[in-house]
């Protein structure tokens, strides 16, 4: 066994012990800031017994909810999830898990500790579905502390639920009403961003009212998806961003999905495909040609060239972010306060069920994981839909 030894440093104690070979080199642990020395022969004896028992230098009995968070976030997360759900992962932690649990040591969290933030934050009017999230955060990474890391003997996460959803919750829940944009309000939009050489908007603002596309699948659209033939649109993937760039991803809930174009946008798309062309060739070896590397991230010099649909005219990459400012105008200048680019989408799909479109058709067009999130969403209808199932009550 390892002797553990102990020196006073200052007026405080610490311990040290060595630990196995690695490349042919013991290596040293050791931790200070104990007040006498038995403090730290006790300590030193603790961490060398977890050291054998975890084959590594990590103190599961020291550990703090949020260094493990970390360790999870490192080992786990990084290496088996996808960018965009390790972002909203550490957001969650960072805003939500740290500030609640975050100074607990790990073995020191109890079922009682977790089901009181699951509640605290139901009652702070957080959304089922950021309940949801926070509870499979939890869930994981403490699961991750049983095995395979062994740090706890059992979840602290066993038995704990989210609140019933009958329940009352003390502030209401913060859900964005969503808003569909009126017939009168898209014609202001599109007579302020109409098509021409200096708007870069109208396109995907167009495929947000007609296609109901979701603003990472508009951006990630590419020639190559579209047959003009058959008036058909793929969506097969989306555009998202992480710290190398904008890169490809598989759109959400893997919704790959063909759906059909109408006239009015096979004809705009085929305008800004002769327009691409014919800038191409006045701008000659000043044109911004583009690629994704092996990462899927776009650039401007290796890779497999691509060609966005959504394109200055000069070639370069036409970034999703353009679409703020878009938002900003149309709040301030056009006045139409509850837009957001989601809400093209949820006109879309309004509009279409307003016009008897069948459901089913409506879901696979939106890329709605089941038909239960489409009746969820568009419950509400439009007024005019309203008068009609009342025309049909007072018929029967």
């Amino acid at each position: 066994m390892s002797e553990i030894n102990t020196r006073k440093r200052g007026k405080k104690w610490e311990y040290r012990f060595e630990g196995a070979k690695i490349d042919g080199k013991r290596k040293q642990y050791g931790r200070g800031g104990f007040a006498t020395k038995k403090e730290a022969l006790e300590a030193g004896a603790k961490a060398y017994a977890e050291y054998n028992q975890a084959g590594q230098y990590v103190v599961p009995s020291e550990m703090s909810v949020t260094d493990y968070l970390d360790y999870w976030m490192t080992n786990y997360c990084k290496v088996n999830l996808k960018p965009t759900t390790i972002g909203n992962y550490a957001k969650k932690i960072k805003n939500h898990i740290i500030p609640v649990i975050g100074q607990y040591k790990l073995r020191a969290v109890t079922p009682s500790v977790l089901q009181s933030l699951i509640n605290q934050k139901f009652n702070e009017g957080y959304s089922r579905n950021t309940l949801s999230t926070l509870k499979g955060i939890l869930t994981n990474s403490f699961s991750y502390a049983v095995e395979p890391c062994r740090f706890l003997k059992q979840s602290p996460m066993y038995g704990v639920k989210l609140p019933s959803p009958r329940a009352q919750a003390e502030t209401p829940t913060r859900r964005k009403e969503k808003s569909i944009v009126t017939p009168e309000q898209w014609k202001k939009i599109i007579e302020r961003f109409p098509y021409d050489n200096n708007c870069t908007a109208h396109i995907p603002l167009q495929f947000g009212y007609r296609c109901g596309l979701r603003l990472g699948e508009t951006f990630g659209l590419t020639w190559d998806d579209v047959d003009f033939k058959a008036a058909k649109l793929t969506i097969a993937k989306q555009i998202q961003h992480n710290g190398a760039g904008w890169y490809y991803t598989p759109p959400k809930y893997n919704s790959v999905r063909t759906i059909d174009l109408d006239d009015a946008m096979l004809e705009l798309l085929r305008s800004e495909l002769e327009r691409q062309q014919k800038a191409r060739q006045e701008y000659s070896e000043l044109y911004a040609h583009l690629f994704i590397d092996d990462n899927n991230v776009i650039n401007t010099k290796e890779g497999k060239e691509i060609y966005p649909i959504c394109r200055r005219e000069n070639g370069n990459y036409l970034q999703p972010r353009i679409m703020q400012h878009v938002g900003r105008v149309i709040h301030y200048e056009l006045n139409i306060k509850d837009y957001d680019y989601h809400s093209l989408r949820h006109t879309h799909a309004t509009n279409l069920i307003q016009a008897g479109a069948n459901l089913k058709y409506t879901q696979e067009r939106l890329g709605h994981k089941n038909i239960e999130v489409t009746l969820n969403i568009y419950a509400h209808v439009t007024e005019k839909l309203r008068k009609e199932q009342k025309q049909i009550l007072n018929q029967i």
